[in-house]
């Protein structure tokens, strides 16, 4: 097991700022899956398109990888970890989510995405 970041996932971390559904979408298998926060599970780049052009048409959104530990190599691997989420709302105003992840990364492309906002923590 490794912390070291699987090239692909900090890539598709990065792109998120560019906010392009496309090429978003380009990580991604032909027949890969997503599951969202709050999303149905989303089968096939078609589906997993269509989801990043809603979540890319906030302003300003990013995404930094926080923590990961991953097994296997560039090519094959399965990650998992929390990222955060940050975007401009409609009145300008920065919103922040944390959430977690899991890739399972097959030929160098996502074939299976886990996608969960972290549970609020009780005081």
């Amino acid at each position: 097991m490794t912390t070291k970041i699987p090239i692909i996932i900090q890539q598709w971390a990065n792109s998120i700022a560019n906010r392009d559904a496309k090429k978003q979408t380009g990580f991604y298998a032909k027949r890969a899956i997503l599951l969202a926060t709050y999303e149905p599970i989303l089968l096939g780049q078609q589906e997993i398109y269509e989801y990043f052009i809603e979540l890319l048409s906030n302003e300003n959104i990013r995404c930094e990888i926080t923590q990961n530990y991953s097994m296997g190599n560039e090519k094959n691997n399965v990650s998992s970890g929390l990222y955060t989420f940050s975007f401009d709302d409609e009145q300008g105003n920065k919103v922040i989510v944390p959430a977690r992840y899991t890739f399972v990364v097959n030929n160098n492309r996502i074939v299976d995405h886990h996608s969960s906002e972290e549970p609020s923590k009780e005081d």
